[in-house]
């Protein structure tokens, strides 16, 4: 590292010349802008005017601007008031079926299925600037959410009725014993599977 003397300038970070006198501390000052800048203008000598630069992190808002609010369910709109109503068919189906109202909870499934099909079937809004990303429609998480739920409530009430029917001889031997030696005598007598009897085995507990 050279100490500047070339340049006529002394290396800041050079320790003093033997023999020179303790000075006290003073905060660096910095550079003074050359001619050209001191002026105003531009090193090509051209006026230009002192505009500052944004810091690297963004602009901040001004105090008045607000931020784009994200967009919410307009209940004037017929599809956005159909994915409300499949979001809420679908939750009221999946909590029938956690009460075990299945009878209730099969046409809140269906629509609520039909609701969110009707929902994700309708075409959006044209776009002005066709290279211009799309904002996701309000409607469209609401009836996602309205399929799963009343596909999940759908496929449990569906599967409930199947097995009450097939097993239909098997359920009204159950209910019509008097003990318990007699509901496990009907699972030998109709030959139902060994998880169907001791599900119920374990309801009745």
């Amino acid at each position: 590292m050279s100490s500047g003397e070339d340049s006529g300038e002394r290396n800041p970070f050079a320790p003093p010349p033997p023999g020179a006198p303790d000075q006290p501390w003073r905060p660096r000052t910095p550079r003074p802008p050359e001619t050209g800048q001191q002026t105003g203008q531009q090193p090509d000598g051209q006026p230009g005017e002192d505009r500052p630069q944004p810091p690297p992190w963004g602009r901040r808002p001004e105090p008045g601007q607000q931020q784009p609010s994200p967009p919410k369910l307009d209940p004037a709109d017929p599809t956005h008031r159909t994915a409300r109503n499949a979001l809420l068919s679908g939750f009221a189906a999946l909590l029938a079926v956690l009460f075990g109202l299945y009878w209730l909870a099969f046409p809140l499934s269906l629509l609520a299925v039909w609701y969110a099909i009707t929902v994700l079937r309708t075409p959006a809004e044209p776009a002005a600037d066709p290279f211009s990303p799309r904002p996701v429609r309000p409607q469209v998480p609401a009836a996602l959410s309205a399929l799963l739920t009343g596909g999940l409530a759908l496929v449990v009430s569906l599967g409930v009725f199947g097995m009450q029917f097939t097993y239909r001889d098997y359920l009204n031997c159950r209910n019509d014993s008097v003990t318990q030696e007699a509901a496990h005598s009907c699972a030998q007598e109709y030959d139902v599977p060994a998880w169907l009897s001791n599900l119920y085995d374990v309801a009745d507990e």
